[in-house]
């Protein structure tokens, strides 16, 4: 498992009070210009305000909202985790009580925190606290559906299927991948990131060969270094350019075309992507370990 820290977790948003939520098993949320997922949940007794990231691994607290839970149990061991440039990070990990979603409750959560300043955000859910639960992100209504087994069939008619890959660790963090074709040539193994941000597709550097891509071409290929927000001595060389297409392997009609993408040395994985062009709405399948979209 490798550990994915977004980059969200160090950038300030302005926000707007979401609304309320009209139908028990829906969440509201508002998507912020940046395309990441902002919505309410309490902890412990105590309400935040959070941004829902799949590719986050665990769930983390700002250490401001952490110092307000009244029942947190810590664990003796710990969590080493990486981010997807590579650089390492070192959790403390704790057991809070009480986790409330929407009509989504559970009764103990394990969680880390970390001490930054998200201007009014509260942290970060991962995709870990709902594995068990299926739900889809209506991002026309800007809703999270929490699926009963009843409406899940529902929800997966007239849908597209992309079979996905859960990579576990240790029973602790969650991760989650698909297979894409990029330039109708090149098939990568992808991980899924609601947190990732609006437009970013990120590919390792070692596929800049296979692309095609020059990056002597300085019309057509930008060269930056982008320092890390936690260790300013990690620094990570990246290239910015577009591609023709990509589309989900095995069903080529859920593609975009002309799309930018960032080429990152180091990356641990083939690459990382946000989510919201897969659809208007996605269901979310972990037991049948498949993601279902419109």
């Amino acid at each position: 498992m490798r550990f994915i820290l977004s980059a969200l977790l160090f950038l300030m948003f302005s926000h707007t009070a979401l609304s309320q939520r009209v139908n028990n098993n829906e969440v509201p949320f508002e998507l912020l210009p940046s395309g990441h997922i902002l919505l309410n949940a309490t902890v412990d007794g105590v309400a935040g305000r959070f941004i829902f990231d799949t590719g986050a691994g665990l769930t983390a607290f700002t250490k401001t909202f952490f110092e307000k839970l009244k029942h947190v149990v810590p664990e003796q061991g710990g969590y080493t985790g990486f981010r997807a440039t590579g650089e390492r990070i070192d959790l403390n990990l704790y057991k809070v009580n009480n986790f409330e979603l929407g009509s989504f409750k559970k009764q103990e959560e394990e969680i880390s925190w970390l001490d930054v300043n998200l201007g009014g955000i509260d942290g970060i859910i991962s995709l870990k606290l709902l594995e068990a639960q299926p739900f889809t992100i209506d991002f026309t209504k800007k809703v999270i559906v929490l699926q009963s087994a009843q409406t899940l069939v529902a929800a997966k008619k007239g849908t597209k299927r992309i079979p996905v890959q859960l990579e576990q660790s240790r029973n602790k963090a969650l991760s989650l991948f698909a297979y894409f074709t990029v330039n109708n040539s090149l098939i990568l193994q992808i991980a899924l990131d609601s947190g990732a941000g609006k437009d970013v597709y990120r590919l390792s550097s070692k596929y800049l060969k296979q692309l095609n891509v020059n990056v002597n071409d300085t019309l057509n290929v930008k060269k930056i270094e982008k320092k890390s927000e936690i260790n300013t001595e990690h620094s990570s060389l990246i290239y910015l350019t577009k591609l023709k297409s990509i589309s989900a392997a095995g069903n080529a009609t859920i593609n975009t075309s002309n799309f930018p993408v960032q080429f990152v040395d180091g990356l641990i994985y083939d690459g990382i992507m946000w989510i919201n062009w897969l659809g208007s709405k996605i269901t979310f399948d972990l037991n049948a370990k498949a993601l279902f979209v419109k």
